[in-house]
Parts: C-alpha cells; structure tokens; sequence
C-alpha cells in the first residue's frame, strides 16, 4: 500500500482537501476519544479537572457484569439481524430475479422499508407493537392466537426477538439489492448447460449461483454486520435499551455512560472498544472489496 501510495504521490493532490477535511472531522475526534478514555471525567463537567487514570476504565468495563450481558444482547441483535436480514433479501432477489407480470411493482413495494425514515419505522413498530393499542396484539386475540395482547417491548423475554424483527423489516431491502445486482453476474450459458446436463433447480442454484454469489455475499454480510453493531436509532426509540437493560446493546449503553450518567471517560473507552471491533470488520470488508486487485496488472 505504501509503494503505490508513492508511486501515485501526484494524485494524492486531487483528493487532499478532503483528506484534510477527515483528518478534522475524523481523525482528531477518534484520537481526542481515545485520549479521553484515559481520564476519569468529574461531575462538574470541567475538562480540566479530569484526571488521568490509565487502563482503569477499560478494565472496569471488562471486568463488569453489565459489560458481558450487553454483549450477549449486542450479539444476539447483530448476527440475528444479519443472517435473517441476508435470507430474507437472498430468497426476496431469487423471487424477483425472474420474469413475471407485476415484478416492477412487487420490488417497489419491497424497497419501502429500506427508504422509510429509521425514526419514522420505530415509532410505527412501536404502536404495532403497544400492549393495550397495538394492532399485532389486537390481531392476535382476535383470531384466538392468545387469550389477550401480547406484551412484546415490555416483556425482557421478548423485547429483543420483537427489536431484531423490526431491524430484519428495514433491513432486507438492503440485502436484496445487493443480491440482485448479484444474480446479473450469473451467466446464464452456465445455468441453462447444467440444465441441460440434468441438474435440477436445487443444484443449479447450489453449484453455479452460489459461487457466483460468494463476493457479493460476503460484502453484503459484513456491511449488515457493522450496521448491526452500530445501530442505536431502533433500540434506542423503541425501549430505550429497557426493560431492565433487556435490549441495551453497546451503542445504547454508550450513550447512557456518557449523556445519562455523564462519564464521557468511561464512555469513550467504551466506544474505543467498540471502534477496534468496527476497525476489524472494516479490515476484512476491505479485503473483500480488493480481492483479486493484487493479481491486476498496474
């Protein structure tokens, strides 16, 4: 990377004003944050005041009970969100990818939840999903499914299940977009020879889709995944990580430590955390992304 950085020093000169712009929007707030997870930040809110405590705020996250059941809870919303969210845009591209009266129409109507403000949607979902109002629980009790409404956001046993279906909803346009753009790479000579060697749908689909669709899927998974990881408009609206930190994730527990509680200390470190996580799923989507470039011809 350096050599071709150097080998391509002049046309670095095109794009330095906004290197310049992100060493300052992104750059220094990423090293002030981490400077900041250092300090012990008092209650006056006084910078100045703060006082340097080294690794002590890292190892009080790490050593923390709520530490590891935040975690648990942000695992269990993002690869639940992920793999629902990639097969349901997977199996929704399949079904559009083929010819049929009305299919312009049926990928509009199933772009909707991806253009659909994130506020907008959890607001909604939330008085779907209301216990005395909601129109899922009403629902619910009027075909005999239960006895009475569901208590969903309310319930610590079925607030994440219910947040993770919400985030599936406005996710899986995303996943089909991509894995539509996927499909048109399949050649169809390869199909329809499988075909005529007597491969039936499943193995054509397992033998010639698929690895047609590994690149596309794996950029796919890990962009799903860093969105996962760095959602906060959904939990956050819906229940506010509640009840009793049932549905806090790392970026609403965040948010508490440093606008609830005020220790932008202990908060900062905590976002470095989550900064190294984001930096290594960054690393491999940028593999993934550059796959085959080392082999290109200059």
């Amino acid at each position: 990377m350096l050599r071709r950085i150097i080998d391509h020093r002049a046309d670095y000169l095109y794009v330095l004003p906004a290197l310049i712009v992100m060493l300052i929007v992104i750059a220094y707030p990423v090293y002030y944050t981490i400077e900041l997870s250092l300090f012990n930040t008092p209650s006056n809110l006084q910078m100045k005041d703060k006082v340097f405590v080294g690794l002590d705020n890292y190892a009080r996250i790490l050593t923390s009970r709520s530490f590891r059941e935040v975690t648990v809870n942000t695992l269990i919303w993002t690869v639940g969100s992920t793999f629902f969210s990639f097969l349901l845009g997977l199996g929704a591209a399949l079904a559009l990818h083929r010819e049929f009266i009305g299919r312009g129409i049926l990928r509009a109507v199933l772009l909707i939840p991806y253009v659909v403000s994130a506020v907008a949607a959890s607001y909604v979902w939330k008085w779907l999903y209301h216990s005395d109002f909601g129109v899922i629980g009403a629902l619910a009790v009027q075909f005999g499914i239960t006895d009475r409404p569901i208590n969903f956001i309310d319930n610590i046993h079925t607030v994440l299940p219910s947040l993770i279906v919400v985030n599936i909803w406005k996710e899986f346009s995303f996943a089909m977009i991509m894995m539509m753009a996927g499909l048109q790479t399949v050649p169809d000579q390869l199909l329809r020879a499988a075909q005529v060697d007597g491969a039936n749908a499943w193995q054509r689909f397992w033998h010639v889709t698929v690895p047609h669709l590994k690149g596309v899927s794996m950029v796919t998974v890990l962009l799903l995944t860093v969105a996962n990881f760095n959602s906060f408009i959904i939990p956050w609206i819906m229940t506010s990580g509640g009840p009793a930190g049932a549905s806090d994730i790392w970026i609403t527990q965040i948010y508490t430590i440093a606008f609830g509680r005020q220790r932008y200390g202990l908060a900062s470190a905590y976002s470095v955390i989550l900064f190294i996580v984001m930096m290594t799923l960054g690393y491999f989507y940028v593999r993934a992304l550059t796959r085959g470039d080392e082999t290109r011809p200059s």
